[in-house]
């Protein structure tokens, strides 16, 4: 590996330098590798298994094979550069790791050791934050869980999830490692496609306005939820995500303390979740379903008192719920007669939504219910759809070729529709326009008006 010359001052910035961090074509992976369970083994085996398109390059003492990849002992020993270097050593040892890297051109590093925030000393943290600034690394870490990239062209998974989600549309950034987990499977769980994942760890070098942009870029990606705590400088997240959501939803957690003002995520189109529930609710049906026309709802469904319920949840919430748009079939519909249903309602074009509930019995079969229904909402592409399924272990995530999400309860699905006709909303007005909606501190969600 050829030593640069005279480093830069400081970390790359923009999107582009997130690159090298997202979707490597050459990746380094220093730590001991010496037994199943340890980060940097584990990390070189996710990237092995998944079948990282890249170079692969595992650095350890002994220079043995890991995974059947070949080794080196040092970072001079590497055959060329790399994109991203991934460090799994204990944290007395990164700052040195980091300052050799640096000489030999390594530009991206992703630090999975834990930092002086987890008990270690706080002069490690502050000589992190030396090195990468004198060598001009970009740093994502310490304390990462990993990157991961679904993109066939690079099929990344330098992360220590033991969840995969399936690709898709989705892209996600946390902080803390534990909400990565959660995401992760929460993603992996539902069947929410996954394009692009970042745990950033510590870090202070990657801003929510740099990742929004860097995603706005990428044509997989489709929608972006972001769980950060704090989004960096507001003003700056405000203008990138605004001209994001434009042609992709961006949904938050809103965190930090202070937290930044509700009608600054309101202004640029940002959805507002409460928690991370709420938001990948939110985000699977965003990111594969067609926004919403406007707020007619029509219900269709054999849970009876459910549905009844799910009717007074979505007139609260302020969606429109004409009495001849609330189908109840009957809890013994066989899948013609539930089919038959939802063509109806949707056929009229009375309804912007439609949301199927389905109640799962001896008596019936949902998978083949949920098939029939998925048919015929494929044949109106412009209706947006949902549906429920309750009283049954099925494991069923979506409908249809569109991939409509299916929810466990309904006031979750709601409270996506809810924020899919918000967002909707504020796209349709000229930019610059306020629109009300989202979730308002103290008072229930509400579509918008």
């Amino acid at each position: 590996m050829a030593i640069g010359s005279s480093p830069p001052v400081g970390p790359p910035a923009g999107p582009g330098a997130l690159r090298s961090l997202l979707s490597p074509r050459s990746v380094g992976v220093i730590g001991a590798m010496g037994r199943h369970g340890s980060a940097g083994y584990e990390t070189v085996r996710a990237l092995r298994d998944y079948g990282f398109t890249g170079r692969l390059h595992p650095v350890n003492g002994s220079g043995r094979p890991v995974c059947g990849i070949p080794a080196h002992r040092s970072l001079a020993g590497l055959p060329g550069p790399i994109d991203l270097l991934v460090v799994a050593l204990p944290p007395g040892r990164v700052p040195n790791a980091l300052r050799e890297a640096g000489r030999l051109g390594v530009r991206t590093a992703l630090v999975l050791s834990r930092s002086s925030a987890a008990g270690h000393h706080p002069d490690q943290a502050r000589e992190i934050g030396r090195v990468t600034r004198e060598h001009g690394i970009l740093l994502a870490g310490p304390n990462s869980l990993g990157v991961i990239d679904t993109d066939p062209r690079v099929r990344l998974d330098a992360c220590l999830s033991p969840c995969r989600p399936a690709p898709g549309g989705l892209a996600m950034a946390c902080r803390s490692g534990t909400v990565g987990l959660a995401m992760l499977e929460h993603a992996a769980r539902s069947g929410g496609g996954l394009a692009s994942f970042v745990s950033l760890g510590d870090s202070t070098d990657v801003s929510a306005a740099a990742l929004v942009a860097h995603w706005r870029a990428d044509p997989r990606v489709r929608a972006i939820a972001l769980c950060l705590d704090a989004v960096g400088d507001p003003a700056s997240f405000a203008r990138a995500a605004r001209v994001t959501a434009r042609s992709k939803p961006v949904l938050v957690i809103p965190g930090g303390a202070p937290a930044p003002p509700e009608s600054l995520f309101t202004h640029a189109g940002v959805i507002a979740a409460a928690g991370l529930d709420e938001m990948m609710d939110a985000a699977r049906l965003l990111a594969d379903q067609p926004l919403p026309a406007g707020r007619r709802l029509g219900i269709v469904g054999n849970a009876g008192g459910l549905d009844a319920i799910a009717a007074r949840t979505a007139r609260a919430a302020g969606f429109r719920l004409a009495e001849s748009h609330l189908l109840d079939v009957g809890v013994d519909a066989d899948p013609r007669r539930m089919a038959d249903a939802v063509e109806t309602v949707t056929a009229r074009g009375e309804v912007d939504i439609v949301l199927v509930t389905i109640a799962g019995t001896r008596a019936n079969v949902p998978d083949a219910i949920l098939t029939a229904v998925g048919r015929v909402v494929d044949g109106h592409p412009k209706v947006t759809a949902a549906a429920v399924l309750t009283g049954c272990g099925h494991d069923i995530d979506h409908i249809g070729a569109r991939r409509a999400p299916v929810y466990r309860q309904h006031d979750r699905a709601i409270r996506a529709l809810a924020h899919a006709v918000s967002y909707a909303a504020w796209r349709r007005q000229p930019p610059g326009r306020r629109v009300a909606g989202g979730r308002v501190e103290g008072s229930p969600l509400r579509v918008a008006e």
